[in-house]
């Protein structure tokens, strides 16, 4: 193992998380003057309004916070649901909060969907509505239709996400099995008016997929306050620090997880010396086997077996940059030239784990899991592939 090559990931990871920061997000787009809320061009009258404020998403408990801060001493109640974990250490009174399930909703998606849908139906005059909107909402938050079971919500997610289906196609059934979707929450809230700040983890920043669209109505006023290009952009300038000739080749990766392992382990491999390649976006797996793993363990994996090849010099970081990568504990994982053969001394088959779906045992036992706890953000994925000589 190539051990510069793992201490340059460190500051890079640490860089890219920091530029997708959703209290730094939000405080470029939100501001107080007085009493007066502002949010880009729109104004809220914190003395004649009182807020309901909704966050849904990995990022809910974050957002929520920077935005209680901003407003201090205002009419403000509401729900904040978020993953499992992801809303510990964040002053969140007197917010409900509640935490639920992903990437298969749970009992807690339907407590906060029901929690929503009370919050949005105690209508006062003057209210505003303030919507924090990050990836992961799709599955955190359900309001099923009529007819729809909690049971049919789970086993239609956990299909999708068997499918090898994109993001959006996932977000286009989910929209039409659940009443807060597809703008579903902004009419619930009418006539209050709607001001949605979106962290985007969807390729392109539409409205209408992220989060199912939540706040996908020509009635919500939407402000997009952060996105996977920044935290790429972070990346390739922390990269530069350490010496090397960056590049983001893409924002908008997609397709099987394995199959873009392989194509960036070959790229980095053609790239002249000290390069680093960054690719953000969201990739996609057919789960065939009973392993254990993510979309960026995958990747990484079918990368080790590229680098095998290659050489000591280059190196692959895969990570999600919400802190967990797919139902597992990990971001992602590293992968460097000699990982497959490290593996193979720990009597550990890359090839056979890759087939099975089992990269997190794989990188597990070699040490080279990407740990990063919940970050509190979530703007898909960020690639950073790395060469030395």
């Amino acid at each position: 193992m190539n051990l510069q090559l793992r201490l340059d990931f460190e500051p890079i990871i640490s860089a890219t998380l920091r530029a997708a920061d959703p209290r730094e997000a939000l405080r470029r787009h939100v501001r107080r003057e007085g009493d007066i809320l502002l949010i880009d061009q729109s104004r809220i009258d914190l003395v004649a309004s009182e807020i309901c404020l909704v966050a849904a998403g990995k990022a809910a408990a974050a957002m929520a916070g920077a935005l209680l801060e901003l407003l201090s001493g205002a009419r403000v109640a509401g729900v904040v649901v978020t993953k499992h974990g992801h809303s510990t250490g964040y002053a969140l009174a007197p917010l409900q909060v509640i935490e639920a399930g992903h990437p298969v909703p749970d009992a807690g998606s339907l407590a906060g969907g029901e929690a929503v849908v009370a919050a949005l139906a105690e209508r006062r005059a003057g209210r505003a509505v303030l919507v924090c909107v990050s990836g992961g909402a799709s599955a955190l938050l359900v309001a099923p239709q009529p007819g729809i079971s909690l049971r049919t919500i789970m086993a239609i997610n956990d299909a999708l996400l068997r499918s090898g289906a994109d993001i959006r196609e996932m977000n286009a059934v989910r929209s039409r099995i659940d009443r807060l979707k597809a703008g579903g929450l902004v009419r619930m809230a009418a006539p209050d008016e709607v001001h949605a700040l979106i962290l985007s983890d969807v390729i392109g920043d539409p409205i209408d997929v992220i989060a199912s669209g939540l706040t996908a109505d020509p009635r919500a006023h939407n402000t997009l306050i952060g996105n996977n290009t920044q935290a790429c952009e972070a990346a390739a300038r922390m990269a530069q620090m350490r010496g090397y000739a960056a590049r983001i080749i893409t924002t908008e990766l997609r397709g099987d997880a394995a199959a873009a392992g392989d194509r960036i382990a070959a790229e980095i491999a053609a790239a002249q010396p000290n390069s680093a390649l960054i690719y953000g976006g969201e990739t996609t797996v057919t789960v065939r086997g009973a392993g254990k793993g993510g979309r960026c363990q995958e990747l990484a994996l079918a990368a080790a077996l590229q680098l095998k090849t290659s050489g000591p010099a280059h190196a692959v970081a895969a990570l999600g940059t919400d802190g967990t990568d797919g139902p597992t504990d990990a971001a992602g994982a590293l992968a460097f030239g000699d990982t497959v053969d490290r593996g193979t001394a720990l009597g550990l088959d890359a090839r056979a784990h890759l087939t099975h779906n089992d990269s997190y045992a794989f990188f597990c036992a070699l040490g080279d899991l990407i740990h990063t706890g919940p970050t509190g953000t979530n703007v898909a994925d960020v690639i950073i592939a790395l060469k030395t000589s």
